[in-house]
């Protein structure tokens, strides 16, 4: 059996996830885990299929008969990766520029791994700039002491507000 991540992206419109269901069905594949977001009139997304070894190039082939989406794969030489035990990160402050860098970057510093991250601008009721969130799946070692990892992260400016939980 061979695991593949599939990337895509297209113009948004009804019927995308089904033709890859169908896609991903006739090459005898299993679905194991994904992840969608519409973004500025375009369909993102992340696939991550199990598949007989054999059939990895009939996807590919008609995964690229999709015209109206940019599609990659990528074969994975692994399962399923072994990670510590996870966290997460919630991050709460006025948006600016840079702040998604300041916060990677601080991670980056004690070693942490994202493994997911989500973030979003929303206009804030009563506050007058955007208010910007995030929430990050990290994976980390039992050692890690995470309230050095959430100082360090308050420390990147006055006004963010951080909660770490265990997963």
């Amino acid at each position: 059996m061979q695991v593949m991540v599939l990337t895509l992206i297209g113009k948004d419109k009804p019927g995308l996830v089904d033709a890859i269901a169908k896609c991903i069905m006739d090459a005898e594949g299993n679905w194991l885990k994904s992840s969608f977001c519409h973004l500025s009139g375009q369909f993102a997304g992340f696939i991550e299929v199990m598949l007989p070894q054999e059939k990895h190039n009939e996807l590919v082939h008609a995964c690229h008969q999709l015209t109206h989406l940019h599609i990659t794969l990528q074969p994975s030489n692994t399962h399923e990766i072994v990670l510590d035990a996870k966290a997460v990160i919630l991050v709460t402050g006025n948006d600016r520029r840079g702040i998604v860098s300041d916060i990677t970057s601080t991670l980056k510093t004690f070693d942490i791994n994202i493994i997911e991250m989500t973030t979003q601008c929303e206009s804030a009721p009563n506050w007058g700039s955007p208010l910007f969130t995030a929430k990050v799946i990290i994976s980390v070692s039992p050692q890690m002491d995470l309230d050095n990892v959430k100082l360090a992260i308050e420390d990147i400016t006055d006004d963010l507000m951080v909660e770490i939980e265990s997963a």
